[in-house]
Formats: structure tokens, sequence, C-alpha cells
């Protein structure tokens, strides 16, 4: 069904990060400053933000370092990929299957998410910058090597004593499960504030003020990119959301809204005109994972409050088993398999596929649209290689796994 989060003329539709309150409508601004009177009376304790607010507003210097942001959020969407489909690989088909297909969907709506930055990113790119054949991105420089922190200078919030969050590739287990939901974790209201975002969402929500100043001082002049370098929904078949087209601040805002929403999702009681949880609606990818962690589904009452933590799913159970896994190493390397040429070959044959993925996706971003759709088919292949790796054990009682490495092809 269609997904009503975005509707910006339905008054009960809830903002999904932090508002920009002088652009904001007076209900929108209600509902925010409602939802923070929740928050202090919950907690009785003054609404902070990891990095100052002063500090997200200003974070964006110019249009060059926003070009340089973007790139860094094609690189923070990327590295959230890998290990969702290690999660999702490493299930042994027949079992977990409400858990398989919630992290499917995650996985989906991150390539939509490194589509989206790539439109918005393309919309202020003055085409005369460009060079005959220069593609987007460059794929090797945007993959990771895990563990890794996550890019942009996110730092989640861990416990007291624990070390900095990185990324590992886990297989499917409640460790991985704490990961995911650290990733996709909303801002902590009450966090100390320091020079470094705690969230995703905050991230971004410094783009979008950056893309508003920009766009206010240039009056609409910065968006003077090539509309033929957008991806469109005729390009775009999966069912992750959809695709904007970005050619205006306004168009720009909403792409940010739908990554924002889905990574992070929504404070309060969630009613639309048509849905309300538990009731058909495509939850942010927090409460997915948590729902998966719990082994329960949200239902109709569940409620978030600003204080996602504290968002128990009631709904129905469903069964989740930590041990119908393959026992896949934890971070493997093709360094791992040297003495195995065998398994070195089939961990090459996975990073081809991977990065031919990578590759499709870029032309498409880059000025061939229509190329989009087979990026998309390969990530079928993607998965029988990744189980090749999977089935081969290794001394130590675990398998060998997926290293999404960068080779040559």
């Amino acid at each position: 069904m269609e997904n009503n989060f975005f509707q910006k003329n339905n008054p009960k539709r809830q903002k999904l990060i932090k508002p920009l309150t002088h652009l904001d409508t007076p209900q929108e601004i209600a509902n925010s400053i409602a939802l923070q009177g929740d928050a202090l009376q919950i907690k009785d304790l003054p609404v902070q933000l990891k990095m100052s607010q002063d500090d997200v507003m200003n974070y964006i210097k110019d249009i060059k370092h926003l070009q340089r942001c973007l790139r860094t959020a094609l690189q923070l969407e990327l590295s959230t990929i890998p290990p969702y489909l290690c999660g999702l690989y490493t299930i042994k088909e027949g079992s977990n299957v409400e858990a398989a297909a919630l992290i499917r969907s995650v996985v989906v709506e991150e390539m939509l998410h490194m589509i989206l930055v790539s439109n918005i990113l393309n919309a202020i790119t003055d085409p005369k910058s460009i060079k005959k054949g220069e593609k987007l991105f460059n794929v090797k420089d945007i993959i990771p090597s895990y563990p890794t922190f996550l890019p942009g200078d996110i730092r989640p919030v861990v416990p007291e004593g624990a070390p900095a969050f990185k990324v590992h590739l886990l297989k499917f287990s409640k460790e991985a499960l704490e990961e995911f939901s650290t990733i996709e974790r909303p801002s902590d209201p009450n966090a100390p504030i320091t020079k470094n975002f705690d969230s995703i969402g905050q991230f971004y929500e410094a783009i979008r003020y950056g893309l508003e100043r920009l766009n206010r001082e240039s009056e609409g002049k910065i968006f003077k990119g090539d509309p033929k370098r957008q991806i469109t929904p005729e390009h775009y078949y999966g069912s992750g959301g959809k695709i904007t087209k970005v050619t205006n601040y306004e168009e720009a805002e909403e792409a940010i809204d739908e990554i924002v929403g889905q990574g992070e999702g929504i404070d309060g009681t969630i009613a639309t005109d048509h849905v309300m949880f538990g009731e058909d609606i495509e939850y942010a990818h927090y409460f997915k994972f948590q729902e998966i962690s719990y082994g329960r589904m949200y239902s109709a009452n569940d409620t978030n409050f600003q204080m996602p933590v504290r968002s128990v799913p009631t709904g129905r159970p469903f069964t989740v088993s930590w041990s119908s896994v393959y026992n896949m190493k934890a971070n493997p390397k093709m360094k791992d398999y040297k003495d195995n040429p065998e398994l070195l070959q089939k961990a090459i044959d996975f990073n081809k596929v991977y990065v031919t993925l990578l590759n499709n996706i870029n032309d498409a971003v880059s000025g061939h649209p229509d190329l989009l759709i087979k990026g998309i088919a390969v990530m079928y292949d993607l998965k029988y290689k990744a189980l090749e790796l999977l089935n081969i054990p290794l001394a130590n009682g675990e398998c060998a796994g997926p290293t999404f490495e960068y080779v040559e092809v």
C-alpha cells in the first residue's frame, strides 16, 4: 500500500526529524513542542541533542561542503547494507521467516536511500563541473572495511565505559540485532552535548539545514543539476518506499524525510487517515529491529513518545530462533582464506558480484537511469554466492562468509 507517512497536507502526520522551526507549519511546531513536553514529563530533564542545535544548524559551510556531506551520506547508507545482508543470509532456509522478511525490507530501503541521496547530490551539481564520463561516486572509495565507524562522524550513544560504536559483519544473533538497533536509533534527547552526531537522523538534519540556508541565500540557484541524471519512479520497481525526483528544495526535503522516516521513525502514537500501528503499516527500521529482538509485532496502541528505548512491541508474537543460523565467522576477510585457494576464489567471486551491483547503481545515477533495474537484479546472484561461502566449514566450528570487499571487475 502507499506509504502515508509523508503526506504534507495530512494534519495527523508527525514530523520525522527535528523541525526547522522557521519553516514548518504552526501545527507541526505545536506537535513537536507537545511531544517535547511529554519527554520532559517523563525524564524531568532538558531536551538536548548530542551535537548542539546551533552546531547542527551551522554545520554545512558552503555548497562544496554540502556536496562532500552528501557523498559521505552515500557511504553511510552503503555501510549499513553488508551487516544487514549478513544477518539475512545467515538465517537458514525455512526458519525465522518473519525476521528474514523484516531485514530484507530494510535492505531494499537502504538501497532506496542511496538513490535518494544521489538525486539530491545530482540536483545541486552543476553539469558544467562534471567531466565527460565522470561518475557520481567512486565505488572503491565508498566501500568500508569492517569493523568500521559510521561515516559522517556519527557516534551513537553506548553504555558508559564501552568502546566507541563500530559496525561489524555478524551472523543473525542477539548481538547483531543490538548492532542494527544502535545504527538506526534516534538521537537521545538527554545525551550530553559533544561535537559528534549521535544518530543518522541528526546528520541528515544538518544536511537539511544546509540545503535550506544555501537555497535561501542563492534564491534557489543551487538547484542547477541535470534532470537527466535523476532517478524517477519509472526506473525503480522496488517496494521499499518512493523515489523522489529532486529539482528544488521542497523535493530535497521530501527525500530526506523519506530517508530519516524509514530509518528512525516517528514520535508518538501514529495515526494517519488510513493506518495506525499494527494495520499494514511499514515501520521504520529501528522499530522493525525491535520487533525481531522482542519476537513480537507492534500493535495499534504501541507508542514511541520520543523515547525509542521505551517502545516495546506488544502485538502478535512470532518465533525467533537464534540457533537456526549459519555460524559465520565475524568480520571475514579475503586474507583469511589465503591458505584455501578454492575458498578464496569463492570470496572473490562474491565480491565481483557486489562490486558489479555498486557499479550498476553508480552508472544509473550518473546519467543512465534505465540501468538501475539491472543493478537490482544482481542482488539475486549476490545471495547465491553468499550461500556458497556459508556452506564451507572452517576449522574452528565456524563457517566462511561474504567479505564485502572491493575487487576489480
